[in-house]
């Protein structure tokens, strides 16, 4: 099995160590419909090329493609997109943005004929399209309430002739405004609470635009509107909280909730984003297969989902995850997507860029063997990743504990794990046994706001490979119980790291506060 970074070719930035703002992977709609966001969004072409249709965008793509075709079974006049913040709402409404605004000629668009034929469409079609983003929307001339500007978007100064620059108009109004486009419409609403907050004295009446709104669409033909009303938790106020559910009811009345991106196609999406190029298949295959082996003959040491797959699915798991081990990608998902600051889909590939670029120049520099980017490989050593790592989690407190257990910065003393490696007699020192438990029990104990623990069995599967019996993770988790300040168990067969320290750790210091001479 060849080293990942001599098969795979990561994106040139990360090769060349610079490190990716998450904000290149947030895509801002106004931006994208302006011509101002990088030519990735803008560019059709290059958006499709870059863009992965998950099972839930399919499904998204279908739903309002068919709508806005004239059928009407297994479609919803209104939907609403429910996930988390950063989980890929503005995503699926750009993509919807560049189907139908560029109808029929969108099939030759990197992976849209593959989706029509999934969703059983012959065409796209091509529809006018009305954006809302409250987080950039204010007042202009002639638009000065979003349903004007609305108005204005779908038919111009004869649509805006329709509405009062004050109340919000009725259901008879906007009924009259769908028909006068003259061809499908598709409403996109983003950022709605973002609004709320912003323009607090416009609040009821958008209120009443939006329930008029929906009840308009239920009896449009070919149109759809598609809202994306959740908002940061962390950003919310208890008044936009209220406003959140207000919104969500209205909308639900007569629409349909999605969730966002599916936890087993991320590795896809982290692939096109982050790689220039994937590598050859059949070393994908040869790696996938060594660890499914491996996997399948120790099942009964590893998590239970792995114990009930067979052996040629297990392959499967590895293949679509390469170069990633799935522990990398999947800790992500059931643990950290609970954090409250967690951006799922753009911190996630923030971070993986900083894992990468780090590990990708440490791995020729010296000359590392790993087959796969597994938990321990993470650059916790490196001040920019951990303080994106820490911030993520909202626990800056834990920095003491990586440093004095996991990993130290340069120049600073070894870290515990660190000098058990050096200390290993059997010459599992090599291969850094037990910085990678550690590193490992440091992701897998603590994401979650319930099950603060890794356990014996991740371990087992994070750490273990063809070279790495399941045996030796043991005996080196043992090992960092011994020596680590800031390591607890948790009951038979788990640990956790806490910004606490342990009696170790204030024995330690006041041994080394005593005056030998006074002892």
């Amino acid at each position: 099995m060849e080293p990942w970074y001599k098969i795979v070719l990561p994106r040139q930035e990360l090769r060349e160590g610079r490190s990716l703002d998450p904000s290149e992977f947030a895509v801002h709609l106004e931006q994208v419909v302006a011509g101002t966001a990088p030519c990735d969004y803008v560019e059709p072409d290059k958006f499709f090329s870059r863009n992965y249709f998950s099972k839930a965008l399919v499904e998204h793509c279908g739903t309002v493609l068919r709508r806005l075709n004239g059928e009407t079974a297994n479609t919803a006049p209104v939907l609403s997109l429910i996930t988390q913040f950063g989980g890929g709402k503005t995503h699926t409404l750009t993509t919807l943005y560049h189907l139908c605004g560029t109808g029929k000629a969108a099939k030759d668009f990197s992976g849209v004929s593959e989706m029509m034929k999934t969703v059983a469409l012959a065409d796209v079609p091509k529809a006018k399209v009305a954006i809302f983003v409250g987080n950039s929307w204010d007042r202009a001339p002639g638009r000065e309430t979003p349903w004007l500007d609305i108005a204005d978007q779908l038919a111009g100064e004869s649509g805006r002739r329709l509405f009062n620059h004050q109340s919000a108009p009725g259901t008879k109004a906007i009924g009259q405004l769908l028909r006068m486009a003259g061809q499908p419409v598709l409403l996109l609403f983003d950022e709605v609470l973002n609004y709320i907050g912003r323009h607090p004295d416009q609040t009821n009446q958008f209120h009443s635009f939006m329930q008029n709104l929906t009840v308009a669409l239920t009896s449009a033909e070919r149109a759809v509107g598609l809202f994306s009303l959740p908002a940061s938790p962390t950003e919310m106020t208890e008044e936009l909280r209220e406003w959140q559910d207000k919104f969500t009811k209205v909308v639900g009345r007569v629409g349909k909730d999605l969730v966002v991106n599916d936890a087993s196609e991320v590795s896809e999406i982290v692939r096109r984003r982050l790689f220039e190029e994937s590598g050859r298949d059949s070393m994908r295959r040869a790696v996938s297969r060594q660890f499914a082996n491996w996997v399948f003959s120790r099942r009964d040491r590893l998590p239970p989902e792995w114990g009930q797959l067979s052996e040629d699915q297990i392959r499967a798991q590895f293949e679509a995850c390469y170069p990633f081990h799935p522990a990398t990608l999947t800790v992500f998902q059931p643990k950290w997507q609970a954090l409250a600051q967690f951006q799922q889909t753009r911190t996630t590939l923030a971070m993986l860029g900083m894992w990468i670029s780090c590990a990708y120049r440490e791995g020729y520099g010296k000359a590392r063997r790993e087959p796969l980017l597994t938990l321990g490989s993470a650059p916790l050593a490196d001040r920019e990743f951990l303080s994106a790592v820490l911030r993520q989690m909202g626990e800056p407190r834990l920095q003491a504990a990586i440093h004095a257990d996991i990993a130290a910065p340069g120049g600073a003393p070894k870290s515990h794990a660190e000098a058990l490696d050096d200390e290993d007699a059997n010459g599992s020192g090599k291969t850094a046994i037990h910085q990678r438990v550690a590193k490992s029990l440091f992701f897998e104990s603590c994401g979650d706001q319930t099950d603060k623990a890794g356990h014996l069995p991740e371990l087992n599967f994070a750490v273990g490979d063809p070279d790495t019996e399941t045996t030796l993770v043991h005996t080196a988790v043992q090992g960092l119980e011994r020596r680590c300040y800031f390591l607890r168990p948790v009951g038979v067969d788990s640990w956790r790291f806490g910004h606490v320290p342990t009696l170790k750790k204030v024995h330690a210091n006041r041994k080394q506060a005593l005056d030998p001479d006074d002892v």
